[in-house]
């Protein structure tokens, strides 16, 4: 049998945007020559595009879960942590969600485990504050707020309903921003008409001022707008020091009653032992070369990795990148397998989006800036479309529909 013939085994750690488009690329490139195992806890993607509306109750918390089965269905799915890489025996140990151990021999290597929201930097963040970034944690929040909304409506005394319905959100990257509007649009629908609403208040504390960076002068001016509009009180520069479970410490000494805090935070990437002795960045992500390998036979990319533009700066780190980013790991490892030359990465981000619900969105594309009904509807176009389930954007439009019918 030659080389090209022999079956191939890949085997992906997580699974998220990279190993999701790595796996696409593969299968359309060399389908029929590898067999795949993705390593992942959790039976779905969490499609954080969506986090937004989830949040603001325009959907379900079901709506940003595309499960494995059908985001890579021909995919072995074990379901644990890589917990270390014997790069010599080309193998991965994992600990699967049951306890019990399990060692992979893979041939490729793809290493999609992205980052985590490093809370233990700030004290008692891990224990008080809710995140967004994992499978579930969206949906926690959600049934949260409506449980402070109706313990609101149940007091009679005003700092408990205050307390109650104060939201503080840390965090000013757009995570953050797109949190910070959408909380707050489901605390006004949930208390418009009744009492509650004068006590419903979200706090976006940030260590900057300068808001959106990641946009165009015009567009950051325009978000600064959604946020006033939406009556989100920033507090600029301030940083949360102290979490606890009635409100949050400022840098300042100042406190903040709140019964509920969001942590949108910088990030780590996950360091995996038989992989830490390779060259990190100063966000201690492994550093990966042109193309996207980081070591003989292992690739990676996304929050995980460190990948150079032709410029030698750094891609940015989002999802658009590491959708570019793993459709680029699969090709080339598919050249590997077919015996060619990878090819240096190359790929362009189309722009960058948030959005602040129904007909409120900015865009920058292709050096152009879009703001209101165009950007929202390229917004929901653009993420329809990088679903990675279609069965489940089908749910998702069916989902729509009947919420619009019910209002």
């Amino acid at each position: 049998m030659s080389t090209t013939e022999q079956r191939r085994h890949v085997v992906l750690l997580g699974a998220g945007y990279l190993s999701i488009w790595s796996y696409r690329a593969l299968k359309r490139k060399v389908g029929k020559q590898v067999d795949f195992t993705v390593v992942a806890p959790a039976t779905a993607h969490t499609f954080h595009g969506w986090t937004g509306e989830v949040l603001s109750g325009e959907l379900p918390p079901d709506a940003q879960l595309s499960p494995i089965s059908e985001a890579m269905p021909t995919a072995r799915h074990v379901r644990g942590h890589a917990r270390s890489v014997d790069r010599a025996a080309r193998t991965v140990e994992v600990e699967r969600v049951d306890g019990t151990k399990q060692t992979l021999h893979y041939d490729h290597l793809i290493v999609g485990t992205g980052q985590y929201e490093d809370v233990s930097r700030v004290e008692g963040m891990e224990e008080h504050a809710y995140r967004l970034r994992d499978a579930g944690r969206t949906g926690k929040l959600v049934a949260h707020l409506d449980e402070c909304v109706e313990s609101a409506r149940s007091s009679t005394e005003e700092k408990l309903r205050a307390k109650a319905l104060t939201v503080v959100v840390a965090g000013g990257g757009l995570a953050g921003i797109e949190a910070s509007v959408a909380i707050a649009q489901r605390l006004a629908r949930a208390t418009e008409g009744t009492p509650e609403r004068e006590y419903a208040e979200v706090v976006l504390v940030t260590p900057t001022g300068e808001l959106a960076k990641e946009m165009p002068p015009k567009l950051r001016a325009h978000v600064r707008k959604e946020i006033q509009d939406n009556g989100v009180r920033l507090i600029a520069p301030a940083r949360v020091v102290a979490v606890g479970s009635d409100g949050v410490k400022l840098d300042d000494g100042s406190w903040l009653a709140a019964s509920t805090v969001v942590a949108a935070i910088g990030n780590s990437p996950r360091p995996l032992p038989g992989l830490d002795d390779l060259p990190v960045d100063d966000r201690g992500a492994v550093r990966a070369d042109r193309m996207l390998q980081i070591a003989p036979e292992v690739w990676s990319g996304g929050d995980a990795a460190s990948v150079p533009l032709a410029s030698g700066e750094p891609c940015p780190v989002d999802a658009a990148w590491a959708i570019g980013q793993g459709s680029w790991v699969g090709g080339n490892v598919a050249r590997v397998i077919q015996g060619r030359a990878q090819r240096e990465f190359t790929w362009k981000s189309v722009g960058v989006t948030a959005g602040f619900g129904r007909g409120h969105a900015v865009l920058e594309a292709w050096g152009m800036s879009f703001r209101g009904r165009p950007a929202w509807l390229s917004r929901a176009a653009f993420f329809g479309y990088y679903l990675p389930s279609r069965p489940q954007l089908r749910r998702v439009l069916r989902m729509l529909v009947a919420r619009r019918r019910g209002k």
